[in-house]
């Protein structure tokens, strides 16, 4: 099962911790450790807190959990936002106390995991999509004697493609 992470202020990890019935305190693993040579350096035991620390450069400390979401505070996020990490993919939400305040904070958080697979789902279909689109962008290798003057990339690497295969055939 994928693990969801969110990073945000403490201010909003304290909503949670009042609304959520199924808040748990959970202050995680140190961020550094001691190294062999006996300098400090990132701990690498919690995956999301290397990946995030390591990507952003700043230190993110574990909060809680919410079934299968761990809470971080990062202590340079100011405004009312919500990073919501999937597979290592960002989503960033804008915090709706409203919601919160009609329908509590375990729904909410439901409320954004949905949106985060629907909108994951669309992501790779994205992905898969442009990929397709690369691949069937296959170049012309007799363009290069034909026109020379509209050649693109993808005729270039076809033409060094013919030309390797013709040398090794030798």
């Amino acid at each position: 099962m994928r693990k969801y992470n969110i990073v945000t202020n403490s201010k909003i990890n304290n909503v949670f911790k009042s609304k959520s019935r199924y808040y748990r305190v959970n202050l995680g693993l140190v961020a550094t450790i001691e190294s062999k040579s006996g300098d400090r350096v990132m701990n690498s035991n919690d995956e999301f807190a290397y990946y995030y620390n390591t990507m952003y450069r700043t230190t993110v400390l574990a909060q809680a959990t919410v079934g299968d979401i761990r809470i971080y505070i990062d202590h340079y996020i100011i405004d009312d936002k919500i990073a919501f990490y999937f597979d290592k993919e960002e989503f960033i939400f804008d915090f709706d106390e409203k919601m919160v305040k009609e329908k509590g904070a375990d729904f909410y958080l439901g409320h954004l995991i949905k949106t985060i697979e629907t909108e994951y789902q669309e992501r790779l279909i994205k992905k898969e999509v442009k990929i397709e689109e690369q691949k069937k962008e296959v170049g012309n290798a007799d363009k290069i004697f034909q026109n020379p003057g509209s050649v693109s990339y993808n005729d270039l690497k076809a033409y060094m493609e013919k030309v390797r295969t013709e040398r090794l055939k030798t």
